[in-house]
C-alpha cells in the first residue's frame, strides 16, 4: 500500500538484489518483480541484529537478520494488525556505496533461513 517504487533504488543507479532465487540488476527489474505481488498483500520487514562495517571511505558492508510478516487482506488493513508468528527469517547482507554524499545499496542478498 502506498508508492514504494521510488524507495527501492534510484532508476539511474546500478544495483543488484539477490531475491527468491533470482538476481535483479536494475530499478526496472526490481519494480517488475515487486509488482507481481498480490495487490492486497501486506508485508512487514523488520531488520534486527544489524551490523555495518566500513570497508573504505565510500564503501560499507552490512549484515542483519530480517523477520518477515505477510498477510493478504481484501482491502488495505487497519493498524495495528493482530500479532501472529513471522512467516520467514532471512539473513540479509548488503554492500553500500556513497554516491554524491548519500549511501546507496549496491548489492543486496536475502537468504531464507526459516519459512
Amino acid at each position: 500500500y502506498g508508492d514504494w517504487s521510488s524507495d527501492v533504488c534510484s532508476s539511474d543507479l546500478s544495483c543488484e538484489w539477490h531475491r527468491q532465487g533470482k538476481v535483479l540488476r536494475s530499478h526496472a527489474e526490481i519494480i517488475a518483480a515487486l509488482k507481481l505481488r498480490p495487490p492486497h498483500l501486506f508485508v512487514q520487514h523488520i531488520l534486527h541484529e544489524v551490523v555495518c562495517d566500513p570497508v573504505s571511505e565510500n564503501r560499507m558492508r552490512g549484515f542483519a537478520y530480517m523477520t518477515v510478516f505477510r498477510k493478504e487482506f481484501d482491502q488495505p488493513p487497519t493498524l495495528p494488525l493482530p500479532t501472529e508468528r513471522p512467516d520467514m527469517l532471512i539473513s540479509w547482507s548488503a554492500e553500500f556505496t556513497r554516491e554524491s554524499g548519500e549511501w546507496r545499496i549496491k548489492h543486496l542478498t536475502n537468504t531464507a533461513l526459516y519459512r
